[in-house]
């Protein structure tokens, strides 16, 4: 069976020798065979076609993928799967904060009342995978309570800074015909905002509970209502979404950077670790330290010319 190894510089072009580095590191692949090279963008992503010898023999294939995720070539990430994965890819859910999104918006919000710090240290923890997300949140919202809550959600949407790359990617994968969502441990009003500005088609989140102080004035009340999305609910969601579409998850690609999206990367038939923690990476089926979101179209096999396509239809 055929398979792809995806090979992309973190910065704008690979560094000097990598191509050969790539070549040697595929020699060291016993049972792998190079049947053919493309270049997606000129000095900045290629594909190589390999053939996994006995790949019926699931060990063969899982050394292979398992080699791929270790590799270290300087300046370069190494996406391996199936050669046609991107005629399969129906749905792309992606995480929101440090993914769509360059910021933490807890820690916005936290901002408000000088306690950034604490709330930062709390989340570092939890995108580590040394705290339970749940209890995290808990912790962190707590933090929030008698924030006024009236033009909370508009004062920060200009704070906002997209990924760079993330509006063309959605833009593209819409084109494609692509479904996309976003499922985040933030919160519904930046969620939703962040879907409406890049054509999303689902956006989950977590809803922070209100009271009324003694004054009159609306205020966080240092909870939250309803289910969590922690990890599992993401999960979860996918599998929802999916199971509303038709799409088998094997036709899911799941993007996000902390310890809580690993069980959606999981369930995904690709999972991405975009510039994530170390410890995410590890664990993450695939790993993406460049840039530009937009270097997503590459893992899809896409090249250059096919996404100026979809950018200017």
């Amino acid at each position: 069976m055929s398979y792809r190894l995806t090979a992309i510089s973190k910065a704008k072009s690979f560094p000097d020798g990598s191509i050969d580095k790539i070549r040697d590191f595929v020699r060291t692949l016993h049972h792998a065979e190079i049947l053919g090279i493309s270049m997606l963008s000129p000095n900045k992503a290629l594909d190589l076609q390999l053939e996994i010898k006995d790949c019926c023999d699931g060990n063969h294939l899982d050394s292979t993928k398992n080699a791929v995720r270790s590799a270290q070539i300087e300046g370069v990430d190494l996406v391996f799967n199936e050669l046609e994965a991107r005629k399969n890819i129906r749905l792309v859910v992606f995480d929101m904060d440090s993914t769509l999104i360059q910021q933490e918006v807890i820690e916005l919000i936290a901002a408000k009342a000088n306690v950034e710090s604490e709330v930062e240290k709390i989340t570092t923890a939890a995108m580590n995978g040394e705290l339970d997300f749940k209890q995290s949140l808990a912790q962190r919202v707590k933090l929030l309570r008698g924030i006024e809550s009236a033009d909370l959600w508009n004062s920060l949407k200009p704070q906002l800074k997209f990924t760079p790359g993330a509006r063309e990617l959605c833009k593209g994968l819409k084109k494609a015909g692509i479904k996309l969502a976003v499922l985040s441990g933030g919160f519904v009003p930046l969620a939703e905002y962040v879907s409406n500005e890049l054509g999303l088609d689902y956006a989950y989140a977590n809803t922070l509970k209100t009271e009324v102080d003694a004054s009159g004035k609306e205020t966080l009340s240092g909870s939250t209502i309803g289910e969590v999305v922690d990890g599992a609910r993401k999960a979860e969601l996918l599998k929802e979404i999916a199971t509303k579409n038709d799409i088998p998850f094997s036709s899911v690609l799941a993007v996000g950077d902390g310890a809580n999206d690993l069980p959606m990367m999981k369930v995904a038939g690709l999972g991405v670790a975009w510039n994530a923690k170390p410890k995410v990476q590890e664990q993450a089926p695939a790993k993406l330290n460049s840039e530009s979101l937009a270097d997503i179209f590459y893992i899809l096999g896409y090249s250059d010319i096919e996404i100026e396509g979809f950018l200017n239809e």
